[in-house]
């Protein structure tokens, strides 16, 4: 199912002037943003959702998995971690039915691995019905990072609508951008500007820290628009414009800058599609950790 900023998946409601708005909660939404997993102590306590975000590619390949039909992902931070746990999941398996082995190492497919890290490799012909092991250079290693909050789940620009109205009623909402080899890279922290761009202007907020309100203004002075937020563009049906641009930005991103090199350029333009799906994954166990599709309301 798209995504749609005018009505859809996305729920809204219109006021007297035919501005789209979403309701509004009583309590203030608290933000923390991490740029790095690693930059996430003292930060983490009572988190109620976390956001994983790694744009260039985990978290997008996540979205257009569970658009694509996939049953169930588990993710895992090393190779020998992801083949030790398909060969587990096939002999428990009644009809000893393989995981399909995903993911990659510094952007390129790993081998003996069914699948690399481009979304375009996960469409439904490929992957309905199946289980996906993902193991990544950086995404993965987030999601382990941010085991401790109370629900996780994995966003990527393809998803944003979506995202931004599961965190409608949430208290403490934690953004933790994978970064690239242990550098911050741009496109994670634009995408986490844009979380804190949507929901400023939807709910009641409170930004914690100043990595929140470098995000917001980043992705601001990276999207110029004639409305107050790029939010609003994207609202007002602008978001094949500002997809166009967000794929340039990409270009030079630390992440993007690595793909273009291997080969992988076509990924930047598919990876800046805001609001194409609404699929989102959540975390639905621990030790291994899984994600599910979260139902829609």
């Amino acid at each position: 199912m798209i995504a749609d900023f005018h009505g859809g998946c996305v729920r809204n409601t219109a006021n007297t002037d035919g501005e789209i708005t979403f309701q509004v909660v009583g309590q203030r939404m608290r933000i923390v943003t991490s740029l790095l997993p690693e930059l996430m102590v003292a930060k983490s306590d009572e988190t109620d959702i976390a956001v994983v975000v790694d744009v260039l590619r985990a978290t997008s390949v996540m979205t257009t998995a569970f658009a694509s039909g996939v049953k169930q992902i588990f993710t895992c931070c090393r190779v020998s971690e992801a083949v030790s746990l398909a060969n587990q999941i096939e002999n428990n398996d009644q009809e000893n039915q393989r995981p399909l082995l995903c993911g990659e190492r510094s952007c390129k497919p790993i081998s003996g691995f069914d699948h690399g890290n481009s979304p375009s490799e996960y469409t439904s012909d490929r992957i309905r019905g199946q289980t996906l092991i993902m193991t990544t250079t950086n995404g993965t290693k987030a999601i382990e990072a941010a085991s401790a909050a109370k629900r996780l789940i994995a966003a990527s620009f393809l998803n944003l609508p979506r995202v931004v109205e599961v965190l409608h009623g949430a208290g403490t909402v934690h953004l933790v951008c994978s970064g690239t080899d242990g550098r911050v890279t741009a496109e994670d922290v634009l995408l986490a500007g844009a979380i804190i761009d949507a929901c400023t202007v939807e709910y009641q907020v409170v930004l914690e820290d100043d990595e929140s309100r470098m995000a917001q203004s980043f992705w601001s002075s990276c999207l110029p628009v004639s409305e107050r937020s790029p939010w609003i563009s994207l609202k007002n049906g602008n978001e094949k414009q500002l997809s166009q641009l967000l794929a340039k930005s990409f270009g030079h991103t630390l992440g993007g800058a690595n793909l273009r090199r291997l080969g992988f350029e076509q990924d930047l333009q598919r990876c800046a599609q805001i609001g194409t799906q609404s699929a989102i994954g959540e975390r639905s166990q621990q030790n291994p950790t899984a994600f599910g599709l979260l139902a829609s309301k």
